[in-house]
């Protein structure tokens, strides 16, 4: 690996630096080298932002496992490459134009910085005030209940770290934006459960035209209409 892999480790130490990134001083593969790489214009971001981020390359097999994935624990955020005896993380690639690859790369990284982000501000998994009367609830039992909050919780989350994904695409590829959003259309389309976890085919949907974002500076405030009118529609 040589030269490429001195740069994507030096990627990675370049981040420890300012948000305490660790990394052990391992080869990383070419395929993680090629996701660090594209992914690298919302890791400097999250750097700028301070963000509490740590990047972990998991060592072992992980086939069928999603290849980029957030997870939260101590405070801090850690994006995870599950990549290793993955196949899925070349077969992603290949799904992907290839003059598309590293937009879609971004896109991917910023939805996975999006659940960072809820984490920090300890609204993940939460809704806003009085969207959520509960109503529903007598219809089903208790298991049922349990089961169908959960999914719609991570469905809620998904829908908004959708969304920041073609924030993030809008304001720094704002040129390749029909085509991301073609892209996430594509990935949503089938689903195995309406209203499934992963069913964020409402909000793709309206996030169809560009100028439902909101003003605010911020691409995790600018989703936050389009989020709130989704739930709403959702309920």
């Amino acid at each position: 690996m040589g030269k490429q892999w001195r740069f994507a480790l030096g990627v990675v130490w370049a981040l420890a630096g300012v948000t305490g990134v660790t990394a052990h001083a391992v080869e990383l593969t070419t395929i993680e080298h090629k996701w660090l790489q594209a992914a690298l214009p919302v890791l400097q971001f999250a750097s700028e932002q301070d963000l509490p981020l740590d990047i972990v390359v998991r060592p072992q097999a992980t086939p069928g496992d999603t290849p980029l994935g957030m997870a939260f624990v101590d405070g801090r955020c850690k994006l995870v490459l599950s990549m290793r005896g993955n196949a899925e993380a070349q077969a992603t690639l290949d799904r992907i134009e290839p003059s598309l690859v590293n937009a879609v790369v971004e896109a991917i990284t910023a939805h996975e910085l999006a659940h960072c982000w809820r984490h920090l501000q300890q609204t993940w998994g939460s809704l806003p005030d009085g969207l959520d009367n509960g109503h529903w609830r007598a219809h089903v039992t208790h298991e049922q209940a349990k089961l169908l909050t959960d999914m719609w919780r991570t469905r809620r989350e998904e829908a908004y770290a959708d969304l920041v994904g073609l924030a993030w695409t809008l304001k720094h590829n704002p040129d390749r934006y029909e085509e991301v959003h073609a892209w996430k259309v594509r990935v949503r389309a089938n689903q195995v459960i309406n209203t499934g976890p992963h069913d964020t085919r409402l909000w793709v949907e309206m996030a169809r035209d560009r100028r439902a974002f909101g003003a605010a500076a911020s691409i995790f405030e600018q989703v936050r209409p389009l989020w709130v009118a989704g739930l709403r529609a959702s309920f």
